[in-house]
């Protein structure tokens, strides 16, 4: 073969791999991370769109960058990612990835009732550089395995109950059923002597009767306005008692119940019946009748509040 034939051979080599390039390779290159996570989309909801709460997923725990203006930046090995502005059904995000400045997005999908699609993409305008584009090709689709395993720390958060709620969560039945209750409103959320001068005398109240306190005293404090918390304390007796002007019995249905235990003081039990609602509400649950904190731990004689045993339930359908 002569040197001249040869040249003409690497010459159609390279032209053939050049159109390749310009062919595989668009000068608009998109790239898309996905990830379906089961979950209901309230749920997701709740931390994706406040992007504030991204570091309780995101899989770095010395994650976040320091804010500037109004936004939060997110480190993850080599790339850091800046959510920027709100979408119809997602966040927009700037990155920074060796060097090279992306803008992208990430926007969700609902599928089905429990679970939820979520497309992390970008999509870059390339150089008409044939190297340069290949490069580019690379760096995006390396920087999917990057996208790929936040998703796949979010995933792992968003399906965990646990993580997810602060709290596991029992479905079990109903075990006490005739309860003895009293009710007061105050005007302002009650303190823990305001709410054991009602339980003792719910207390004083069982032991006349000849009753017997089968269970922990139960509390449910419903905010009736801007200044006026009702307050509600109950225990579960063996019979039912007669009412009077300050006590009345109620007998629940032995049905379904949503019961968690946490440690903590008054706002951690606060907060895991908030987080029981939601749970109740993502999942669209009915609920019969109020759920309520039952003091595991007697409040009064043990002051630290950091050991204190509360359980929550929740009556559903």
């Amino acid at each position: 073969m002569t040197m001249k034939k040869k040249i003409w051979i690497v010459v159609a080599l390279l032209i053939v791999a050049l159109a390749a390039v310009y062919l595989l390779i668009p000068s608009q290159i998109q790239v898309t991370k996905v990830v379906v996570i089961k979950a209901p989309i309230s749920a997701s909801n709740r931390y994706f769109l406040d992007p504030k709460k991204w570091q309780q997923w995101w899989p770095s725990s010395d994650s976040v960058a320091k804010q500037t203006s109004n936004n939060i930046g997110f480190f993850y090995k080599t790339a850091s990612h800046t959510p920027t502005q709100a979408l119809f059904n997602g966040y927009g995000v700037n990155t920074l990835f060796n060097d090279m400045q992306l803008k992208g997005e990430i926007i969700y999908a609902q599928i089905g009732l429990e679970s939820v699609a979520y497309f992390w993409k970008y999509q870059y305008s390339s150089s008409y550089n044939p190297f340069k584009r290949v490069a580019d090709y690379f760096t995006l689709k390396a920087l999917l395995k990057n996208t790929g395993e936040v998703l796949a720390a979010m995933k792992a958060f968003l399906e965990s109950e646990e993580k997810l709620y602060g709290m596991k969560i029992n479905h079990s039945m109903v075990v006490d059923t005739l309860l003895v209750s009293t009710k007061a409103v105050f005007p302002f959320y009650p303190n823990n002597d305001q709410v054991y001068q009602m339980i003792d005398a719910l207390k004083n109240y069982v032991q006349q009767k000849g009753a017997k306190q089968k269970g922990y005293p139960m509390l449910n404090v419903t905010r009736l306005d801007s200044t006026h918390y009702q307050t509600m304390v109950a225990l579960p007796v063996d019979k039912q008692l007669d009412e009077t002007s300050n006590f009345s019995w109620k007998k629940m249905v032995a049905g379904k119940i949503l019961i968690s235990e946490v440690k903590g003081g008054e706002a951690r039990a606060r907060e895991a019946l908030n987080q029981m609602h939601n749970y109740v509400t993502d999942y669209q649950i009915t609920s019969p009748a109020i759920p309520f904190i039952s003091f595991i731990t007697d409040r009064k004689s043990v002051k630290d509040s950091s050991i204190w045993i509360s359980r929550i339930y929740y009556p559903v359908m």
